[in-house]
């Protein structure tokens, strides 16, 4: 008797399930990497440590906020120019292109539009309709 042969997640589908408990139930050690300097047993050269990285940050956070800053600025100064230049443009558009004045829209008090009167008199009488065979096979469920 010849048999299908399985697929490859049905064949190796016993071997990933203990692959995936092993991995959970093993715990993974990992640790951050953050650097914790020099580790020293003299507290006054610990506070002297932590006071210069202390100001080390403060140095940094400042020079970025310089370059922020400068950027920021050099952002508003290129926006502040494409902005005059979009004007001038528009100033030299106006100029150049006129748009004729706007006719008044035709309006005849005495006349009235029928053309969609056919479609409205069929739309009642197909609701008309529906409504009475409605009724009807009510009428016919009830006795």
């Amino acid at each position: 008797m010849i048999h299908p042969i399985p697929h490859r997640m049905v064949r190796y589908g016993l071997m990933w399930s203990i692959v995936i408990l092993v991995m959970l139930a093993m715990p993974i050690r990992a640790i951050a990497a953050v650097s914790l300097g020099p580790i020293t047993t003299n507290a006054a050269e610990a506070e002297q440590i932590r006071i210069l990285q202390s100001y080390d940050a403060k140095l940094s956070l400042q020079r970025k906020l310089e370059v922020g800053k400068e950027r920021y600025e050099r952002r508003q100064a290129d926006r502040a120019k494409t902005i005059e230049a979009m004007a001038a443009e528009l100033a030299a558009r106006q100029k150049v292109v006129v748009f004729p004045p706007a006719a008044a829209p035709y309006v005849n008090k005495g006349y009235v539009d029928t053309s969609s009167w056919p479609w409205l008199l069929l739309g009642v009488t197909v609701l008309g309709a529906g409504f009475l065979g409605l009724r009807y096979y009510q009428s016919r469920q009830n006795r």
